[in-house]
């Protein structure tokens, strides 16, 4: 599990993997895949719970009602143009889980390294950038419960902490959500994190 405390924010990566890759008419990579399991405390490799539910608000409130993408970008880089590649085209969530399709554009700068790093399966999943906005820390678990989030980007990574789920390439993002369930907290519970998924 890769954590990094700065100014009083813990900074996580945790990756999951694509399960659909193809090209659309425009020449543009359609990926599709899992984001994360909901409600599951032995899913994630990184020792993240994520409560189902935890990403709707966010993404209704601010890119859904605004009509915005979420970005797509290379390993986490997003300070450099040269690693930003695409959008989410369609988000969908329900109790058990999040699951994603983007479009990486055939005008990224590395198009051609990303297609062909994905076709040889060394980018193999997807990792979001999000802020915990509601969340806890069990210290007898060892597990982050993370019950709200706001996600800022989603990054093609190597390595899924999903180890189960698989990357596809497929043909403004859709959101689908679903009802969920409202879940107890337990343990201690802290206002702000900021982690990559």
């Amino acid at each position: 599990m890769e954590k990094i405390i700065k100014e009083n924010k813990i900074i996580v990566n945790n990756f999951f993997s694509f399960n659909s890759v193809k090209k659309s008419e425009s020449g543009n990579l359609i990926v599709s895949g899992l984001l994360t399991k909901f409600n599951d405390e032995e899913a994630n490799f990184n020792g993240y719970v994520y409560k189902s539910g935890c990403y709707n608000e966010f993404c209704e409130n601010y890119f859904q009602k605004n009509n915005k993408n979420i970005p797509v970008e290379l390993l986490h880089n997003s300070f450099d143009i040269n690693h930003l590649c695409g959008k989410v085209l369609e988000f969908t969530a329900d109790d058990n889980q999040a699951t994603i399709v983007c479009e990486i554009s055939r005008h990224a700068t590395l198009f051609n390294n990303i297609e062909g790093l994905i076709e040889d399966g060394i980018l193999q999943g997807f990792s979001d950038t999000s802020y915990v906005t509601d969340g806890y820390i069990d210290n007898e678990k060892g597990l982050l419960f993370v019950n709200k989030c706001e996600i800022l980007s989603v990054s093609l990574v190597q390595n899924p902490a999903v180890a189960g789920s698989n990357l596809t390439i497929n043909n403004s993002t859709k959101f689908n959500f679903f009802k969920t369930k409202n879940y107890d907290k337990k343990g201690e519970k802290h206002n702000s994190f900021f982690f990559n998924i």
